[in-house]
C-alpha cells in the first residue's frame, strides 16, 4: 500500500492509481476544501484510490506497519513538524518501507533554509480568500538527514534539483528518500 501525505486534490495519487497500478493508494489531506476537491475529481477511482480527510500524523499513528511506501510532494512534510510526522511515518511503514518527499531547498523569497528544525510563518489564503499564515518547514539538507535518522530511517539520500526559472517564487527542490530501519 502507498500513501500520499498532504495529497491536496490527490492528482499525484490518482496518477499512480491509473498509470502505475499499486494495489492500493491512500491520499491523505487535512483540508476540508482539498478533500472536497479530491473526492469530486477522483472518487470514481475507488477502491484502488482511497481519499482520506485527516491530519497526517493522526492517520499514520492509526496505521502502524501498514504502508510499503509513503510520499509527499510539497505536502504534509512541508507543513507538519518533522519531529512528530517522521516518527509516525516510520511507524506506519513496514520494515524496509520507503519514504520519499519533495520539499523546498530554500524559501520562495530566496531566504536560505533553516539550519535547525524550526518553522517559518508564510503568507497564505483561506479557501474563502482571507489572508492568513501557515507554518512551513524549509530545512537544510543535513538537518533533514539528522531528523530522519532520529526518527528511525536509514539509507537516507538527498538530491537537489535547481529551480526551473530565476523568477520570484522559484526555488530549488530537495528530493529526499529514506528507508524504515528494521
Amino acid at each position: 500500500m502507498v500513501g500520499d501525505l498532504g495529497a491536496g486534490a490527490a492528482r499525484q495519487a490518482a496518477h499512480l492509481a491509473v498509470h502505475h497500478e499499486p494495489a492500493r493508494i491512500v491520499a491523505v489531506d487535512a483540508s476540508p476544501a482539498q478533500y472536497g476537491l479530491a473526492t469530486g475529481l477522483f472518487s470514481r477511482l475507488a477502491p484502488r484510490l482511497r481519499i482520506v480527510r485527516s491530519d497526517a500524523v493522526r492517520h499514520l499513528e492509526a496505521a502502524r506497519n501498514t504502508y510499503d511506501a509513503l510520499y509527499s510532494v510539497f505536502g504534509a512534510v512541508d507543513f507538519t513538524g518533522p519531529r512528530t510526522l517522521l516518527p509516525a511515518a516510520a511507524a506506519a511503514l513496514r520494515p524496509g518501507g520507503r519514504l520519499a518527499f519533495a520539499t523546498l531547498a530554500h524559501y520562495l523569497n530566496s531566504v536560505p533554509a533553516q539550519p535547525e528544525v524550526v518553522a517559518a510563518d508564510i503568507p497564505a489564503k483561506t479557501p474563502e480568500g482571507e489572508e492568513t499564515t501557515m507554518r512551513r518547514w524549509v530545512l537544510q539538507e543535513q538537518v533533514w538527514v539528522k531528523v530522519l535518522d532520529a526518527a528511525g530511517f536509514t539509507g537516507i539520500t538527498v538530491d537537489t534539483f535547481p529551480a526551473t526559472s530565476d523568477g520570484p517564487g522559484s526555488a530549488a527542490t530537495l528530493l529526499v528518500t529514506a528507508e524504515r530501519a528494521g
